[in-house]
This record gives C-alpha cells, structure tokens and sequence, in this order.
C-alpha cells in the first residue's frame, strides 16, 4: 500500500468535499443573502465569497497550477471589507468560485505524490531548503482550514 498516496488523497478529498458543501451554502443563500452579514458588524456573505475566490484563485499560482483567473479582485478581497466599496455581482462571484474550483480540481490531477511534496510559489528556495514541510501540501492543508473556518462563519447566517 502507498501510504503517501492515501494520505494525498484524503487531504484532497476533505478539500473537495469542503468546495463542495460551502458551494451549497453559497448557492442556497443566493444574491439576496450577499449584503447580510455573517454576525453584527462582521463582513457580508458576498465578501466572503469574493474573498474565497481570490484565496483559492491565489491556489493556482501558488501550487504552479496556472495563472489566476481572478487577480483584479485581490484589492477588495485581500483586504478587510471596506464600507461603500463597489463589490461584483453576487451571481458573478459564485460563476467565478465555480470556475476557480474547478481550475484547481483539473490542476490536482495533475500532480503526483513527489510533486505535492515540492516546494510552493511563495517560499523561496533557501527557506525551502530550511523547512522542507513548506511545500504544496502544506499548502493546501493551510487553505482547507481557512475554508473551514469561513464555513463556520457562514453557518451563523439566518436562512
């Protein structure tokens, strides 16, 4: 048995299957939910959703999968809600977490156990060479938390 393997692929599973039901929630809610915030004097759900598309829309370029598909957003995004700011369309948000997802899927594939355990975009080779677990893996583990934590934000939204 590949221990490696399995280990890859149940860290990719519980990321999929995360995608998966946070799609759900976003979609169930819908664009009349995109201004309601996640609790009082917290950021909306259509910033929540902006922001995970530009997290994992930054997966693609970190993991060496492509280029990004949504880069013009990280000023909203990247950054704490801003009052007033001009936000995209809430249908458009959700088409392009659809599409980054989806991206990200495909780009998965692609990768063997050697390749997850290489290093990220965003660490340079000296540092690599001092911390070897700052690889894709590590990644994409730091990633699933982060949607996990925003999936319990958006669970406090009344429906």
């Amino acid at each position: 048995m590949n221990h490696e393997k399995t280990i890859v692929d149940l860290i990719l599973s519980q990321f999929e299957g995360k995608v998966q039901q946070t799609t759900a929630v976003f979609t169930a809610l819908g664009a009349e939910a995109a201004q309601v915030p996640v609790a009082p004097d917290r950021n909306t759900v259509g910033y929540l959703l902006g922001h995970l598309v530009a997290v994992h829309d930054k997966l693609l370029e970190g993991l060496s999968l492509g280029e990004r598909l949504h880069p013009e957003w990280d000023g909203l995004f990247l950054a704490p809600q801003q009052a007033g700011a001009a936000y995209p369309p809430y249908q458009e948000l959700l088409a392009a977490w659809q599409q980054v997802n989806a991206a990200l899927v495909a780009g998965f594939a692609t990768l063997s156990v050697a390749d997850w355990l290489t290093k990220h975009a965003y660490v340079s080779d000296a540092d690599f060479a001092h911390e070897p677990h700052r690889n894709k893996l590590n990644l994409l583990l730091s990633r699933t938390g982060h949607l996990f934590h925003h999936g319990g934000q958006l669970a406090l939204v009344k429906r």
